[in-house]
């Protein structure tokens, strides 16, 4: 059997090209890893190497067990990567979301029927929700749009619309709906970590200016004692509505106001997470 350790030094060598820049990466002296490559052309019994001038190569032979090699090595890190992702599983669950309302309404049910499991959540990018989805980061992950991805299992789970928030005498109180283009121009009080709303109002408001505010308990503090508007959705509504602090909640009635958010998960754990599926988060 080959040793894995003449694998890793053969891939070395056919990404940095030389045997010194290869012994560089793997903290070896050159003459150890020659005979570490000799070794494992003993092994498999043919020449991966030629000789030219100065310099040694693969040979075609070589690069095909390069390749090799490569796949091998690829296996092994995915091997680790589900069995430590699938460990933790048993003990853990994490869930990732571009925006807080999602998590806000699922959380207190998984710490209800998980009571033995450690749950965490955590704002993010998409980009960083997939990567950490695919590392095993995450047990499953919520984007604001529907995913056709290879290995992955997306479902729609909740819809979430944005509301102004606004004291009793704010000019805008009175009325029974608003406009991104209404409130454009003035200063807002709101969350920091709100995922994509952040970019859609600051996109839709180009000349308001966002106070953000850290802590949800010090924003609540804020809002109770100030004239600025704010914002809240029908999910913060519902989880929260000890919050509203007397304040008049407006619908902002533009169409990107109202977001649909989608479930995504390893299909490999699709049947885990499907209870979750087809009934009001909100309950």
């Amino acid at each position: 059997m080959i040793e894995f350790a003449l694998l890793e030094q053969l891939d070395a060598f056919a990404r940095c090209g030389t045997l010194s820049a290869a012994a560089e990466e793997l903290h070896l002296s050159q003459p150890s890893l020659t005979r570490s490559m000799q070794k494992l052309e003993d092994q498999l019994g043919v020449s991966l190497f030629a000789r030219q001038k100065n310099r040694l190569v693969l040979n075609e032979t070589g690069v095909l067990a390069a390749s090799h090699a490569r796949r091998i090595l690829d296996s092994e890190a995915e091997m680790e990567r589900s069995v430590r992702a699938y460990a933790r599983s048993l003990t853990a669950i994490a869930v990732g979301s571009c925006a807080p309302g999602p998590l806000m309404a699922l959380l207190p049910r998984l710490t209800g029927i998980f009571p033995g499991q450690a749950v965490s959540s955590a704002v993010a990018s998409e980009e960083e929700l997939l990567h950490g989805l695919q590392d095993g980061t995450y047990s499953f992950i919520f984007l604001n749009h529907p995913l056709e991805a290879p290995g992955l299992a997306c479902h729609p789970y909740l819809t979430e619309h944005l509301y102004l928030s606004v004291p009793h005498f704010h000019p805008a109180a009175l009325q029974k709906e608003i406009t991104f283009a209404e409130m454009d121009g003035q200063d807002f009080l709101m969350l920091a970590q709100v995922g994509f709303w952040d970019t859609l109002v600051r996109r839709e408001m180009p000349h308001s200016r966002f106070f953000l505010q850290q802590d949800l308990e010090a924003l609540g503090e804020l809002t109770r004692y100030s004239d600025l508007p704010s914002f809240v959705t029908d999910v913060t509504q519902r989880v929260l509505p000890d919050r509203r602090n007397g304040r008049v909640d407006i619908p902002f009635s533009d169409p990107s106001a109202r977001a649909q958010f989608f479930l995504v998960c390893r299909e490999e754990n699709e049947s885990r997470w499907n209870w979750l599926l087809g009934e009001d988060p909100l309950r």
